[in-house]
């Protein structure tokens, strides 16, 4: 494990299907959970730069999600619904009645999801290069095939885990899109490869479910419009994986949302643009708290 940023807190709750890790940081303030992705991601690899400026003034929770970074083995299925009842479990566990949800592509329709299904619990939503906002894929067909192989999630692992330059290729040509230097690209090569070796497969359980044959399963889009607390969508101009199209379209189905589009960023704005994207992050949080 990649050591967390100085003053971050590391620890487990153990829930019938297996252990959470989760990160904390900050002492006093309205509670802020932060949501990492799918595929070989994880809750540092995620928000590494981000927890230490919003726990200048907020309570942030950050866990592993079932099945990835510290929260393996988990035993049972780790999909949409999991993820969001293991949410309701880790708020209770954390005393936070109420808190605003940053869900990052898999983490964003975690957030919506549950957000739309627990009202009461969300103060806020931020959903970054969000997943669960579309009709189709791009290629739909050929990611339903490969989601449904045997082989593909875990060759792909196992290739990520041997050959740095792979990592580093797929980082470059799907992640950060955006056409700027990433400062600490080669710790983040270093982290998705461990990732990827460790979990065995680079596709979990939400891809799978998410993905139909002809269209997607999991599509918040047409229930955005029920959503009740405030959001801000943000979302890289030059995503590869979520077109920037999905962000507008949830943008202007959530009524009064804001929508912030950032200029040479991809699928990852967290790590490929820290300083503005957490700037975005601080304006929201702190006109809501």
């Amino acid at each position: 494990m990649t050591a967390p940023p100085q003053g971050v807190e590391v620890d487990h709750i153990e829930f019938p299907a297996g252990r959470i890790r989760f990160y904390r940081a900050g002492s006093s303030g309205p509670a802020i959970v932060l949501l990492h992705g799918g595929g070989p991601d994880n809750a540092m690899i995620s928000w590494r730069h981000a927890i230490g400026v919003l726990a200048a003034d907020h309570r942030v929770f950050v866990p592993d999600l079932p099945g990835q970074g510290g929260s393996m083995p988990w035993r049972g299925s780790a999909n949409q619904r999991t993820f969001e009842e293991v949410l309701r479990w880790l708020l209770d566990a954390w005393q936070v009645p109420q808190a605003v949800l940053v869900g990052l592509s898999m983490g964003g329709s975690i957030a919506a999801g549950f957000a739309l299904r627990n009202p009461q619990r969300v103060r806020g939503l931020v959903l970054v290069d969000s997943t669960g906002m579309q009709h189709k894929l791009h290629r739909h067909l050929l990611a339903y095939l490969a989601l449904r192989s045997r082989f593909a999630g875990p060759l792909a692992a196992k290739l990520l885990r041997l050959n740095r330059s792979l990592v580093r290729r797929a980082l470059t040509k799907l992640f950060f899109t955006g056409g700027q230097p990433v400062s600490d690209l080669e710790s983040i090569v270093d982290e998705v490869s461990a990732e990827a070796g460790a979990r065995g497969s680079v596709f979990a359980d939400w891809h799978a479910d998410a993905v139909g044959r002809k269209a997607m399963r999991i599509n918040h889009l047409p229930n955005l419009t029920q959503l009740q607390c405030p959001v801000m969508v943000i979302h890289g101009e030059r995503d590869a994986i979520v077109p920037v199209q999905a962000a507008r379209d949830a943008a202007g189905a959530i009524p009064g949302s804001m929508l912030r589009v950032l200029p040479d960023a991809g699928h990852w704005p967290n790590r490929e643009r820290p300083t503005e994207f957490n700037a975005l992050l601080r304006e929201f949080v702190n006109t809501h708290r």
